[in-house]
């Protein structure tokens, strides 16, 4: 396992980010918000200064963190929204992103990355919409995702598929099934391990919920390509009852879950911990003793 973060979880000044990430002893870095944008929005210029802060602190980039497919409708009828206004997300239909996927891939040869995340489309605010990741979802998905996988086979770039929480396919079961049907070397899994465990339980079908994250993670290890590590606490009595915590505070057994991920991969582990500045260089502390 090689060990990174996403920079704009540390600061969201990307040099600042650098410093600090470079003190702590990382060397690898995923890019989401730069310059107040999502890394697939970003010019040539501000890819040129991108270039210029990694170099300087000789930094590498770990993950293209896009937002491609994530603010998309999966139907035509669907309305999405945003869940954190600070989360920052292209919009648009199919067309659109798939036009950003292009600028993504150039970004990553740019900045000598393999990899661009994009996700397994928002789950849409339509209130009659109660089940999503279905069958059906899960065949439309692979129609999209097929069109962005030539783009990618075009310019040599793996596509790395998240399961999210707030999309389709929230468990890596669910995005392994996209990733067996189009079959190709350039599209591979995102697994985010908290993501799993976070997942509506009432908004996903049955059959995806008997795993543990264990048992996931057997199932669905030769297909995983970047992993992102984050932690929950659940608590029943609050409004919104999954809250974030430090990476070995939370109900996920990291120090267990990572000895068995560490027998047989040899990828990027990424921290996203969603916690604030003293927990996030706290996880970044953990992590090191973990690996």
């Amino acid at each position: 396992m090689i060990h990174a973060i996403i920079s704009d979880q540390v600061h969201a000044n990307l040099e600042e980010a650098c410093k600090q990430i470079k003190e702590l002893g990382y060397s690898n870095i995923e890019l989401h918000n730069v310059f107040g944008k999502s890394i697939e929005e970003c010019s040539d210029t501000e890819v040129d200064e991108i270039k210029k802060i990694l170099n300087s602190y000789d930094m590498q980039v770990a993950n293209i963190a896009s937002t491609i497919f994530f603010l998309c409708p999966l139907y035509p009828n669907y309305k999405v929204s945003l869940f954190n206004p600070t989360f920052y997300a292209i919009e648009g239909d199919v067309k659109k992103h798939l036009e950003y996927l292009e600028r993504a891939c150039e970004i990553a040869i740019k900045l000598k990355c393999q990899t661009v995340r994009i996700f397994p489309f928002r789950f849409p605010d339509n209130e009659e919409v109660v089940v999503v990741g279905t069958d059906d979802d899960i065949q439309k998905i692979i129609e999209y995702l097929k069109m962005a996988v030539k783009i990618a086979e075009k310019y040599g770039v793996i596509l790395v598929l998240e399961n999210c929480p707030y999309s389709h396919l929230p468990k890596g079961e669910m995005t392994m099934k996209v990733i067996e049907a189009i079959a190709s070397p350039n599209l591979k899994l995102l697994w985010d391990p908290a993501n799993s465990y976070r997942a509506e339980k009432h908004k996903v079908p049955k059959k995806y919920l008997k795993r543990s994250l264990e048992n996931e993670y057997d199932l669905i290890h030769d297909k995983i390509r970047h992993i992102h590590l984050k932690n929950y606490q659940y608590d029943k009595t609050s409004e919104k009852p999954f809250l974030h915590r430090a990476l070995l505070e939370g109900d996920i057994d990291y120090q267990k879950l990572l000895q068995r991920i560490n027998k047989n991969y040899q990828y990027y582990i990424s921290l996203e911990p969603e916690v604030d500045y003293e927990k996030t260089i706290q996880s970044m502390k953990e992590l090191l003793t973990l690996i």
